[in-house]
């Protein structure tokens, strides 16, 4: 058996493929060109869902062996809105909220620091020899069909959690603000094709939940965007026969954008395709693609809605006395 692995890629989810390797005796190298991990994102708020699976993601990530012990603030309750229209929505851990970036309280330096310790050979800035076999691709999305558009800034104001629908806030998607700690994001996402709009949905944005901002901190805030790719793949290999993990191979919830549970999911399936030799095809079409599959189809019907998505969603869930079942369902 061949016990040393090379990664393209040291995100979370090649980061997370490498600890569990390890973890398994594996001589794993990461071979990342940034000079860090997380350069993509802006220390920002950001959400892990906890609702399409019936085991919790912390448990679950727990059993693929990734420690759990980073930054996260479990969010049972969330204010959501429509127009003029806002509902309070609870479920115990609906999602748990981490911070993306290079800080040190960030989801991606907890997963690096953790493959550090066990002893993860990982080169930053590395321009790699074509000559090295990879086995796995985490290199991450190479085009978006979701965006993003946002402002981080620190504030006096309380915790609060807000999601909000609009064609005038987020084209196709949604608008949140996320204040937790004196650290706050407030973010427009939009499909691909209205992206020269993004300005206008962030301040769009920024105007609907003026009335719980200081507009004062926003100014002292730093502006950011991102991107984010959905793909139904005919195979999970690249050119290469590497495993593509990740947004590498489209791995993302293309009603809603949240994509981090795929993430470490992909990566468990490619780290268990090498220790057992399994086909990672195989376990990604029995696990994951039932699911990628149904976040393809509510995407199709929100937008065979059109304007009448928004008004929709929100009194699906506002007066559903059980959302995060009703989640799981739309999921499942």
């Amino acid at each position: 058996m061949d016990k040393e692995v090379n990664i393209l890629g040291g995100g979370i989810s090649g980061l997370a493929c490498a600890i569990i390797l390890r973890k398994n005796g594996y001589k794993v190298n990461v071979f990342e060109k940034h000079s860090s991990t997380g350069s993509r994102f802006n220390n920002d708020w950001q959400s892990i869902e906890n609702w399409s699976e019936k085991i919790d993601f912390l448990k679950q990530i727990e059993s693929y062996g990734i420690d759990v012990s980073f930054a996260y603030e479990p969010l049972s309750e969330l204010q959501i809105h429509y127009s003029n229209k806002i509902k309070t929505l609870r479920g115990k851990n609906a999602c748990y909220l981490v911070k993306r970036g290079i800080g040190k309280d960030c989801l991606d330096i907890s997963l690096l620091e953790q493959a550090k310790e066990l002893g993860v050979n990982i080169k930053f800035g590395s321009k790699l020899d074509r000559s090295v076999p990879i086995k796995v691709n985490a290199t991450g999305p190479k085009k978006g069909n979701m965006f993003v558009k946002g402002i981080k800034f620190s504030t006096s104001c309380k915790n609060d959690y807000h999601m909000a629908f609009g064609e005038e806030i987020a084209k196709g998607f949604y608008s949140y603000l996320l204040i937790n700690g004196g650290d706050g994001t407030i973010a427009t996402a939009f499909n691909s094709r209205v992206a020269h709009r993004s300005e206008e949905f962030l301040q769009n944005s920024i105007n609907y939940f003026s009335d719980y901002l200081n507009e004062n901190e926003l100014s002292d805030g730093k502006k950011f965007g991102g991107y984010a790719h959905f793909e139904i793949m005919k195979s999970y290999y690249d050119e290469t026969g590497a495993m593509l993990v990740g947004e590498a191979g489209g791995f993302q919830d293309y009603l809603w954008g949240f994509g981090m549970r795929y993430a470490f999911q992909s990566a468990y399936f490619a780290a268990r395709s090498i220790m057992n030799n399994e086909s990672y095809d195989d376990l990604i079409k029995k696990n994951l693609l039932k699911k990628m599959k149904h976040s393809n189809r509510n995407r199709f019907i929100f937008e065979a809605l059109g304007s009448l998505a928004y008004p929709f969603v929100y009194y699906l869930f506002a007066y559903n006395k059980k959302p995060l079942r009703l989640l799981n369902i739309i999921y499942r």
